[in-house]
């Protein structure tokens, strides 16, 4: 470690000649404070150099087993790396060749957590993949490049956010932490909904640069929320999404709500807008929830209705009075008017039984009066809010289209940096071996 103490009369000298251009008005504090960056880069360098060249193999046997299968010596192969500070590290590490694997084994890349990362550094790749995960990779990259200190590509950012996505567990049952499915609540709320996001219509047989010139299709992209309030009034929150079908969203949601800790509250409120299909999801997934109708969704039937009034002010006067009696929850009566007004004021009496109906169907999710009392929400906003956060703001900017894996890929790296759970990915796992068939 001598260079080390090199390093320290290079940063005195530093000091001092930083000190006197300051003093003499020829550099600015921030002019200086970039110059101070530099030389802890090279710093921070050669101190992560010399730790990846010391740490030692895991395994120095020509054969090995791992997880069963045998891992046999191949040869000594370059281990590159671009760290946090913007140097390559390179070391020699020994290279395995499993039969049943068509990549090699690296004991010592999975020690490091490198399997997990290419050929950027762990840290390295989580703020690649954290500011990719943000927004789209060209002003990712800028602002990252601003934050590091030195320059980093938009290519750089988008390989390495989607190959993380790749590498993330999806599933819920692998991807919220275990230690969520034991806690108690006094009270969980699962909210659901689905907002539309650009894809490119891929076709069979088309690839590369024509493949991006297919035309764009919306897909939904379904969102659940989950909020547990915590016994001593602390809160926990977690939100998924998923792409595809409403059986495997169902199916998505029922496994969150396990991992969630479902068992174990008190009570649980679902919340949701009067589509068929959540009500289903309700009563497979939640039983014996309360099934609560959005009240802002309710209200939006409501404005319909009240705007097929003939006389304009008369469509105003009922709305500000029926709404009022939806907070109450005062549903039967609000039927009722509707009803009476039906033939006599609507000028579209169809149009105006099709709002009808959907309060008719939805009457016993409507007791607003009652949830509130309770302690429960009436309204979906926290799961509108995640599909917004979730989905509108990174998939949806101007001009953006996305492959069906690149969006999905990303849509994980996003789940994972709002539950705040990306950093833990790459805790390295490196896998165990034995030198004996069998153990």
């Amino acid at each position: 470690m001598k260079q080390l103490g090199e390093f320290l009369h290079v940063a005195e000298a530093l000091v001092n000649e930083l000190t006197a251009q300051l003093n003499a008005d020829t550099k600015t504090l921030f002019e200086i404070e970039k110059e101070i960056v530099v030389f802890i880069h090279k710093i921070g360098n050669f101190l992560l150099t010399e730790v990846i060249e010391h740490v030692q193999e895991p395994a120095l046997e020509n054969t090995v087993w791992v997880e069963g299968k045998r891992a046999v010596y191949k040869q000594m192969e370059n281990l590159r790396v671009r760290n946090r500070f913007g140097d390559d590290i390179v070391r020699k590490r020994r290279a395995y060749y499993i039969q049943e694997e068509r990549s090699g084994y690296y004991p010592l890349d999975e020690k490091l957590g490198m399997d997990r990362c290419g050929r950027y550094s762990p840290l390295m790749t989580y703020l690649l993949s954290f500011f990719g995960g943000c927004e789209a990779y060209s002003p990712a990259a800028k602002k990252l490049s601003t934050a590091l200190g030195f320059t980093v590509s938009s290519t750089a950012v988008q390989n390495n956010t989607e190959k993380t996505g790749q590498r993330l567990e999806h599933h819920p049952y692998r991807s919220i932490p275990d230690e969520k499915q034991s806690e108690t609540c006094d009270l969980m709320i699962v909210e659901i909904d689905g907002t539309m996001s650009p894809r490119i219509r891929e076709e069979e047989g088309i690839t590369g640069r024509e493949s991006l010139k297919q035309p764009t299709e919306y897909k939904e992209c379904n969102v659940i929320a989950i909020e547990k309030r915590m016994k001593g009034g602390s809160v926990d929150r977690w939100v998924g999404a998923q792409y595809g079908n409403r059986a495997g969203f169902e199916r998505y949601v029922g496994h969150t709500g396990m991992k969630m800790g479902q068992l174990q509250a008190d009570e649980v409120a679902f919340i949701a807008d009067g589509a068929k299909h959540n009500w289903d999801i309700q009563h497979t997934t939640f039983p014996g929830s309360v099934g609560i109708l959005d009240y802002y969704h309710a209200l939006e039937h409501l404005g319909a209705f009240c705007d097929l009034y003939t006389k304009q002010q008369a469509g105003k006067q009922a709305y500000a009075r029926w709404r009022t009696m939806l907070y109450e929850g005062r549903i039967l009566q609000v039927l009722e008017d509707m009803k009476g007004a039906l033939y006599t004021q609507i000028s579209d009496p169809d149009e105006a039984v099709k709002h009808i109906n959907y309060y008719k169907n939805n009457s016993s999710r409507m007791e607003y009066d009652l949830y509130r009392d309770r302690g429960f929400p009436i309204g979906s906003g926290l799961v509108e809010g995640q599909c917004k956060l979730v989905v509108n703001r990174r998939f949806k900017g101007n001009g953006m289209r996305w492959k069906s894996s690149d969006n999905e890929a990303v849509l994980d790296v996003r789940l994972a940096m709002l539950n705040n759970t990306l950093d833990k990915f790459f805790t390295a796992k490196p896998r165990k071996f034995d030198l004996v068939s069998g153990l």
